[in-house]
């Protein structure tokens, strides 16, 4: 993998050495040279976290499932349990309060879930929209995600969804990853999905009082 090109989630080398203190490059040789290559995903894991490693849990997978992915372990997008994932994200020009209201409102949450009745975002709570998705709400935290299952009529089964906030000053990064998809072409299919999704809050956001800029990582 060369020190230019992105790890699972769209980050570039540069972003990951800033949160991880190593390039891409560098994660490649340190693990090679600690026979990562001959391990198991939760192995590698270990190592990732090892003696003066990663204490964050969600860098630990991410390199994982990147070196994985860069020795052909894995294919891009395919997670441990055999499934793929999707993930993209978009930094809006709204702080984190106004966020979290695009995202629960109720014309925000017809623009990424689709047109419901009236919903109370809270653990257990069931969903249909008027497009045939159907789910429930897994977990929530207010103002940062909210977890839930997805099962779309335009796909082979059940999916997990999270949407999560991560604020930056006054904007804040919008971030779409959803598990357990059937196949590479569902994945296509879900990234499309999830870029227009992006493209339409950013214009929400705008309308509400935004500026015109909007940052985008796949």
């Amino acid at each position: 993998m060369a020190p230019n090109d992105r790890y699972p989630g769209g980050m570039s080398s540069e972003a990951v050495a800033r949160a991880t203190g190593r390039t891409w490059s560098e994660w490649l040789a340190f693990l090679d040279d600690l026979g990562a290559e001959t391990s198991t995903h939760k192995e590698i894991v270990a190592l990732v976290a090892g003696p003066g490693g990663l204490t964050n849990g969600w860098w630990q997978q991410s390199i994982a499932v990147g070196y994985e992915q860069a020795r052909g372990k894995r294919v891009v997008g395919q997670t441990t349990a055999g499934g793929f994932q999707i993930g993209v994200q978009k930094t809006l020009p709204i702080p984190a309060d106004r966020a979290w209201d695009l995202v629960t409102g109720d014309a925000g949450r017809a623009t990424w879930l689709g047109e419901t009745a009236s919903l109370e975002f809270r653990k257990g709570e069931h969903y249909e929209t008027t497009g045939g998705t159907c789910g429930e709400v897994r977990s929530i935290v207010p103002g940062e995600r909210i977890r839930l299952t997805w099962l779309s009529p335009g796909l082979a089964g059940p999916s997990t969804l999270q949407v999560t906030l991560v604020p930056s000053g006054d904007r804040t990064s919008f971030r779409f990853h959803q598990e357990r998809l059937s196949s590479l072409e569902e994945r296509e299919l879900m990234r499309t999905h999830w870029r227009a999704v992006l493209d339409r809050l950013l214009e929400a956001a705008q309308q509400a009082g935004g500026s015109t800029e909007g940052k985008e990582g796949h």
